[in-house]
């Protein structure tokens, strides 16, 4: 048997570390051509977000709200954010400390007008026991309201109230039904 050179062994090294390269460097279009099947964005979608959470104070202090979604589609030309899956939570600053969860298959975030548009089967909770059912509801920032004009169903600890349409102040607490209003009084609500 015949012993080889030292000198060689460096050169065998470098041959196989270049033959691995060059094994990983031809697998690298395989890898290009799946990566480019993946589905390309919308028309006028720039971007694509998972797993969304934004929170912001209202401008005079009282109370903030947080939105969080599954999935969203940023469209730099209108300044829209289309949801999926969406949650939206009103908290208030003030001493009662009031919060409201607002939830939603679907939902646009209009920064410029700053309205949060919730849609589906959207579902409405307070802190305080009630809650509120409709298929669409607009939150607007500028003026801390919730309004609808669809049909909607608002239940309360010793009420049920159905009708088309709804406004709620947040800032005066207050809620107003727009029309067909139907009222449903439970629990002896009126003799406690």
């Amino acid at each position: 048997m015949k012993k080889i050179p030292i000198i060689v062994w460096p050169i065998v090294g470098i041959l196989v570390v270049l033959m691995v390269v060059a094994f990983y460097l031809f697998k690298v279009p395989h890898v290009v051509m799946v990566s480019s099947k993946t589905p390309s964005l919308i028309p006028g979608e720039v971007l694509k977000i998972c797993d969304i959470r934004y929170s912001q104070d209202n401008k005079d202090g009282e109370g903030k709200w947080e939105l969080k979604a599954k999935e969203g589609h940023f469209f730099d030309k209108s300044q829209t954010v289309a949801l999926k899956d969406v949650l939206l939570r009103l908290d208030s600053f003030e001493g009662e400390g009031t919060s409201f969860t607002i939830m939603g298959n679907e939902g646009d975030y209009l920064k410029e007008s700053g309205q949060i548009i919730l849609r589906g089967d959207v579902m409405g909770r307070s802190t305080n026991g009630y809650q509120i059912e409709t298929s669409l509801l607009i939150y607007r920032q500028r003026d801390q309201s919730v309004e609808t004009d669809k049909p909607i169903r608002v239940t309360g600890p010793f009420f049920q109230v159905r009708g088309d349409g709804l406004y709620i102040d947040l800032k005066e607490k207050t809620v107003t039904v727009k029309r067909d209003v139907c009222t449903t009084v439970t629990n002896g609500g009126f003799y406690r």
